[in-house]
C-alpha cells in the first residue's frame, strides 16, 4: 500500500514538472485577423514544437518579447496572451504593425516645405503612426511659433497601403498673422510700478535686439504662470485681496501687439494678531520660535506658509507622523489688519519599520540607501526625510525624488516609501571653443554620471567616468578619469586620472608636453570642508627649445619625472557651486615632490586660495579672491640647481598674467624675466588678489568692474610685494547653460617698463574661476 502510494505521488509530481510544448503562435492584429509570423520572428523567443520547463518561464519570456516589440518602435500596439491547448499551450502576439514613411508633403504657409520637414523631425523610411504624425505637427507648430505665429493651425492627414506597407502623410498649415508683443500694459496697479511688475513676468516686449533673445514672441503657455507670478507677488507684500484677470491681447496691429493685465489691488494688510490652536503636547511659546510673522509687519502668504511650515518641522522633529497645520486668515478690510491663527492637527508619533526604493530601474538600490540618513527602528524624523530626498536630488541622477511614510497596520509602524523616477546621465558632446589663453580648442567628451565598471551596459553604481580630447592651435588634451564615490562603502572617493597633455600657450620659447597619472583619497570632514590626499606620477618633457630662448629655458629642456604627493583642505560655504552670491570657498595645498617618493624632482611647497561673495543691494555681488604661494627645491635637486630657480623646474615655478590672474597683461608675463631674451622664467614665490564687483544688466547677463593686484619673487618664502603689479577692467558676464563666458577689457596701472607695456587687453575665457 506505501509502496504503492510513493509512486502515485511520484506520477503526480512527474505530471506536474512536466514541460510544456508550443503548441502554435499566432500573430493577429486588434480585430482578430491573422498576420504572417515572419513579421515578428526575430523578437519571439520560442517556436513552434519547442519544450519549455514551465509555464511561468513561457509567460517571463513573452513579457521580455513584447517589451522588446515595443522599443523596435516598428508597433503602435503590442501585447501577448499564453492560451492552453490540451497538453500544450499556444501563445497569440496582438500587434498593430507600422508602416513605412513614403512621402511628406507640406501645404500652406510661407516658409519653405524644406525647412518645415526638417522642423518636424519626420524621416523618409522610418516606421510611423498616428501617434509620430502627431508629435510631428506639435513640432512644426512649435517651429512656427517661433516664426513669430502664436496662433498657427496644423492639420495633417495620412493615406496608408497594406500592400507595400508604406504610408504618406501631408500636413496642412494655417498660420495665422505674424504677430509680436510690442507693449505691455497693467491697468489698476496704483500702488506698485509697472517696471517692478515686468520683471516678474516670463513675456517680454519686442525690442530691437528680439532677433537675439526672442522677445516678445506670445506664448500662451505662459498666460497661466504670469498670472500666478503676479499674484503671488502681490500676496507676499500685503495684498491678500488681489485679483489679476487673465490678459487681453489687443491683435488689432499684429506686429504691435499689445497685452493688457487687469489687476484690482485691494487693500495692503499688515499683521495682527497671531495666535495657535490644537496643539496639546506642546506650549504656544515652543511652537512660535520658528514663525517670523510679526504684529505691525506688512501681510505675506509665503511668510505665513513658512510658519506652517516650521511647525510642521517642529512635530515632525520629534516623531510625529503627518501633522496637519492650517492658517486661517481673519482680515478686517477697513482697518488693513489680518489676524493669523495657525490650526494644529497633530497626528502622532511613528517608528520607521522599512524603507523601501522604488523606481530605480538602472540604479541599484544601495547607491540610494547610502544617501539616506532615516534607518529601520529609528523615530520619524522630519528633517532627516527633507535631507534625504535633498541627497538624493544632489546626485543628479534623478527627475522626481519623494519620500512619504506609510501606515503598516501595525500601530505606530510606519514604511517610508522612496520614490524616484531616473533621467539620462550619460552625455556626449563636441564643439569648438576660443579663449584669449587656448586660442581655439575642438573638443569631443564622453561621460557617464552613473557609471558601473561592473556591468554592460555600465550604468548604475553611482561611479563617474569622463575621456575627454582636445585638439587645438596651442594645446593638444587626452584625459581618462574614473570616480568611486564610496570606495570600500565608506564615505570615502576614490578617483584615478590619466592625462596626456601638449601646450604652445605657455611661452613662445618652448613647448612642453605632460604624461602621466594620479590616484587620489577624498573624505568630508564636517558640513562644510573635506579633505583629500593624492598621488601623483608625472614626465615632463620640454622641447622644441628656441636657439633664442633664455639659458634658464635651455638648461631644463629634455624629459624630467616627478612623484609627489599633495593634501588639500577645502572649506565651502558657498550658497551654489557655480555663479554663488554669498559664502566663502578657500583652500590649502601643501605638496612635497621626490625624495622617499623617487623621481627627478625635489622640492616641497604650499598654495592658499580663498575667495568670498557678498551679495548686495540691486542684486550686485561683490567677489574678493587671492592666491598666495611659495615652492622650494631640496636635495638633489637643489644640489644641482642650474642658472635660474634655485633647482625648481620651470613647469613647477611661479607665473601671473592673463585671464586667472592679472587681466590687464598676456599669459604668464608678470614675473622675474630674463634680461638678455626678455623671455619670462618664473620665480618661487607669488601672491595675487582679485576684487571684483558684478551687476545685472539683462537676464542672464551680468557687467563687471575689477581691480587685479600681485607680485612674483625670485625667492622661495619672499613675499615682499615691492616689485607688484596691477590692473582695472571691465566686462560681462554670460550665464549659458554649459556655456559660460567672461569677456574683460583690463589696462595695466603699475608694471614693468622695462618688458611690459600700458596697452589694454582683451580676455576670453569659457568656464568657472576658483
Amino acid at each position: 500500500m506505501n509502496k504503492a502510494l510513493t509512486i502515485f505521488s511520484a506520477l503526480i509530481l512527474a505530471a506536474a514538472v512536466q514541460a510544456e510544448q508550443i503548441k502554435d503562435i499566432r500573430i493577429v492584429n486588434q480585430t482578430g485577423e491573422s498576420y504572417d509570423i515572419s513579421s515578428v520572428a526575430a523578437f519571439t523567443s520560442f517556436q513552434v514544437g519547442e519544450q519549455v520547463p514551465d509555464r511561468e518561464t513561457i509567460l517571463s519570456s513573452i513579457a521580455v518579447d513584447v517589451n522588446r516589440m515595443r522599443e523596435s518602435g516598428r508597433y503602435s500596439y503590442v501585447n501577448a496572451r499564453m492560451d492552453v491547448a490540451g497538453d500544450g499551450v499556444v501563445l497569440v502576439y496582438t500587434v498593430v504593425s507600422k508602416h513605412r514613411l513614403r512621402r511628406i508633403a507640406i501645404v500652406g504657409g510661407k516658409k519653405s516645405g524644406r525647412k518645415i520637414k526638417k522642423k518636424s523631425e519626420l524621416e523618409i523610411g522610418q516606421f510611423a503612426d498616428d501617434s509620430t504624425f502627431e508629435m510631428a505637427s506639435a513640432k512644426i507648430k512649435e517651429a512656427y511659433r517661433d516664426y513669430w505665429y502664436p496662433d498657427v493651425k496644423v492639420t495633417w492627414t495620412s493615406k496608408t497601403n497594406d500592400e507595400l506597407g508604406t504610408i504618406d502623410v501631408a500636413f496642412r498649415v494655417d498660420e495665422g498673422p505674424k504677430m509680436g508683443i510690442k507693449h505691455i500694459e497693467f491697468h489698476g496697479n496704483d500702488i506698485v510700478e509697472d517696471k517692478k511688475l515686468r520683471k516678474l513676468i516670463q513675456q517680454k516686449e519686442k525690442r530691437w535686439w528680439s532677433f537675439i533673445t526672442g522677445s516678445g514672441k506670445y506664448k500662451d503657455e505662459m498666460v497661466d504662470a504670469d498670472v500666478y507670478a503676479l499674484k503671488t507677488f502681490y500676496m507676499n507684500n500685503g495684498f491678500l485681496d488681489v485679483q489679476v484677470s487673465d490678459p487681453e491681447l489687443d491683435d488689432t496691429k499684429p506686429k504691435k501687439s499689445r497685452l493688457i493685465f487687469n489687476i484690482t489691488e485691494g487693500q495692503r494688510y499688515r499683521i495682527g494678531k497671531v495666535s495657535i490652536t490644537g496643539m496639546e503636547n506642546y506650549s504656544e511659546g515652543e511652537l512660535r520660535r520658528g514663525i517670523r510673522l510679526r504684529s505691525g509687519n506688512i501681510a505675506s502668504v509665503e511668510n505665513a506658509d513658512a510658519g506652517s511650515e516650521a511647525i510642521r518641522a517642529y512635530y515632525g522633529n520629534r516623531g510625529y507622523v503627518r501633522t496637519v497645520v492650517r492658517p486661517i486668515y481673519d482680515a478686517n478690510a477697513e482697518t488693513g489688519i489680518v489676524n493669523i491663527t495657525y490650526d494644529i492637527t497633530e497626528g502622532t508619533i511613528g517608528y520607521i519599520q522599512a524603507v523601501n526604493i522604488n523606481g530605480n530601474e538602472r540604479t541599484l538600490d544601495k547607491v540610494i540607501r547610502r544617501e539616506l540618513v532615516m534607518y529601520p527602528g529609528e523615530k520619524y524624523n522630519r528633517s532627516r526625510v527633507r535631507t534625504s530626498e535633498n541627497r538624493l536630488r544632489n546626485l543628479n541622477f534623478f527627475e522626481i525624488v519623494t519620500i512619504n511614510p506609510e501606515s503598516t497596520g501595525e500601530g505606530d509602524k510606519y514604511d517610508m516609501n522612496v520614490q524616484v523616477k531616473e533621467k539620462p546621465t550619460g552625455q556626449f558632446s563636441a564643439g569648438v571653443g576660443f579663449s584669449s589663453v587656448d586660442s581655439l580648442v575642438g573638443y569631443v567628451e564622453l561621460s557617464q554620471g552613473n557609471f558601473n565598471w561592473k556591468t554592460w551596459p555600465p550604468i548604475g553604481a553611482g561611479q563617474k567616468f569622463k575621456v575627454r580630447a582636445q585638439l587645438g592651435t596651442q594645446r593638444n588634451d587626452l584625459e581618462i578619469s574614473f570616480v568611486e564615490p564610496w570606495f570600500l562603502d565608506r564615505q570615502l572617493s576614490f578617483g584615478i586620472d590619466l592625462f596626456h597633455r601638449e601646450a604652445r600657450y605657455f611661452s613662445d620659447s618652448y613647448d612642453q608636453q605632460n604624461d602621466g597619472a594620479r590616484l587620489s583619497l577624498g573624505k568630508p570632514l564636517s558640513r562644510f570642508t573635506r579633505g583629500n590626499l593624492a598621488y601623483t606620477l608625472e614626465q615632463f618633457r620640454v622641447m622644441d627649445v628656441a636657439d633664442s630662448a633664455s639659458q634658464a629655458i635651455k638648461d631644463e629642456e629634455g624629459k624630467r619625472l616627478k612623484s609627489g604627493l599633495e593634501y588639500t583642505w577645502t572649506f565651502d560655504s558657498r550658497d551654489r557651486f557655480f555663479n554663488p552670491t554669498r559664502g566663502n570657498k578657500t583652500t590649502v595645498s601643501p605638496y612635497v615632490a621626490g625624495g622617499a617618493l623617487g623621481g627627478e624632482t625635489d622640492l616641497y611647497g604650499v598654495r592658499i586660495r580663498s575667495t568670498q561673495h557678498w551679495a548686495l543691494i540691486w542684486n550686485m555681488i561683490f567677489n574678493l579672491r587671492g592666491q598666495l604661494e611659495s615652492v622650494e627645491a631640496f636635495g638633489d635637486s637643489k644640489a644641482n640647481a642650474g642658472s635660474y630657480g634655485e633647482g625648481v623646474p620651470i613647469f613647477d615655478r611661479l607665473f601671473l598674467g592673463g585671464s586667472y590672474t592679472l587681466r590687464g597683461f598676456e599669459y604668464r608675463d608678470v614675473g622675474p624675466t630674463d634680461p638678455t631674451s626678455e623671455d619670462p622664467v618664473g620665480g618661487n614665490s607669488s601672491a595675487f588678489v582679485t576684487a571684483e564687483l558684478t551687476y545685472p544688466i539683462w537676464n542672464k547677463i551680468r557687467g563687471a568692474v575689477f581691480y587685479d593686484w600681485g607680485f612674483v619673487n625670485v625667492d622661495s618664502w619672499d613675499f615682499d610685494a615691492q616689485n607688484y603689479h596691477d590692473d582695472w577692467g571691465i566686462g560681462l558676464r554670460f550665464d549659458l547653460p554649459g556655456f559660460p563666458l567672461h569677456l574683460d577689457y583690463a589696462w595695466p596701472i603699475t608694471y614693468d617698463e622695462r618688458y611690459l607695456d600700458d596697452k589694454g587687453r582683451f580676455n576670453f575665457l569659457i568656464g568657472h574661476t576658483f
